[in-house]
C-alpha cells in the first residue's frame, strides 16, 4: 500500500510539475548543461477544434546538481513571433502549428533551450480532481462572487473538478492573466498535497489510467525505484517562481500583453534557465 501511495504521488505530478525531477536519471552526466528545461502546457479545447489553445504555459527548470526547481509562467496573451505565422498570442502557436512550433516559439522568445514537454487537456484536470475527491483552495471573495460555478464558496474551500476548473479559468479582475497564473500555482500545490494523502491510495488505478490515455510527453518512462528520492525534499513553496510581465494593449480589437523584454531577460537569468 505504501508503494501505491508513492506511485500515485509521483505520477500525478507528471501532469503538474513533479515529473521533471525524474529526468535527472536519464541525463548523461557528461553533458555540459547544468539544467533541464521542461515546457508545461495545459490545452483548453473548449472550441471543439483539433488542438485547443495552450492557455497554461510554464517553463520548469531543474538544477541537475542541487535538484532546485524554478518555474517561469507565460501569460497566454503574450504577444510573440510564431514561426510561420508571424506575431500573435503565444497560446495560438499550438493550434496553428504543433508541439514543435510551440517549443520553437518559446525557445526564441526566451532565448533558452527546451529539453522536454508535458501537455495535458484541462478537461482531464477536472476528472483527476474528481478522482481525488476534490482539492482544497483559498478562494478569493471577489472570484467567488464572479464565478457562479463556485456556488458561493469563499475562503478555504473544498472544490470538485468543475469548481476547481472554473476557478483556474477565471481572469476577469485587475490581475488578469498574472492572477490566473498564480491561481494555477495554488492548484498545483493543493494537488500535490492530495496525491500524497494516504486516503487517496484506493484511487491510484483510476488516476494512472487517466494519465496513460491523456498526457502527451516526450519524457522517458519513470523509474519507480526513484520515487523515494524524488519525493524527499521537494518543496514548491521554496522554489523560485516568476511571471512574464509587460504592457496590456489593444490592437485591432484584440487584447495582448506586450512583454517587457528587459524584465523578461532578468527573470530568465535570475531563474537560471540558461545554465
Amino acid at each position: 500500500m505504501k508503494n501505491w501511495q508513492k506511485l500515485l504521488g509521483i505520477l500525478s505530478l507528471i501532469i503538474i510539475i513533479g515529473v521533471a525531477l525524474s529526468f535527472l536519471v536519464f541525463i548523461n552526466e557528461s553533458e555540459s548543461s547544468e539544467r533541464i528545461n521542461i515546457l508545461l502546457l495545459g490545452s483548453d479545447d473548449r472550441t471543439g477544434q483539433m488542438r485547443g489553445n495552450t492557455d497554461s504555459m510554464s517553463v520548469l527548470s531543474i538544477d541537475k546538481n542541487t535538484t532546485e526547481v524554478s518555474l517561469l509562467s507565460i501569460p497566454r496573451d503574450t504577444r510573440v513571433d510564431i514561426p510561420g505565422r508571424g506575431v500573435d498570442k503565444i497560446n495560438s502557436a499550438y493550434p496553428y502549428g504543433d508541439i514543435d512550433t510551440t517549443i520553437e516559439t518559446v525557445e526564441n522568445f526566451l532565448d533558452i533551450r527546451i529539453d522536454y514537454y508535458i501537455l495535458v487537456d484541462f478537461k482531464e484536470f477536472k476528472e483527476m480532481v474528481d478522482t481525488l475527491g476534490g482539492i482544497t483552495l483559498d478562494v478569493e471573495p471577489h472570484v467567488a462572487r464572479a464565478v457562479p460555478e463556485l456556488h458561493g464558496k469563499s475562503g478555504i474551500s473544498r472544490l470538485n473538478g468543475e469548481e476547481a476548473l472554473a476557478y483556474l479559468r477565471f481572469r476577469f479582475d485587475e490581475d488578469a492573466d498574472p492572477g490566473r497564473v498564480r491561481r494555477h500555482q495554488k492548484a498545483i500545490q493543493s494537488i500535490i498535497q492530495e496525491t500524497l494523502n494516504p486516503s487517496n491510495i484506493s484511487n491510484a488505478p483510476a488516476i494512472l489510467n487517466q494519465l496513460r490515455k491523456n498526457v502527451r510527453t516526450n519524457i522517458p518512462p519513470l523509474e519507480t525505484t526513484l520515487i523515494d528520492t524524488l519525493i524527499q525534499g521537494f518543496d514548491i513553496e521554496n522554489s523560485k517562481t516568476a511571471v512574464i510581465t509587460g504592457e496590456w494593449v489593444t490592437i485591432n480589437g484584440i487584447v495582448y500583453l506586450i512583454p517587457d523584454m528587459d524584465k523578461t531577460e532578468e527573470m530568465v537569468v535570475e531563474l537560471g534557465l540558461r545554465k
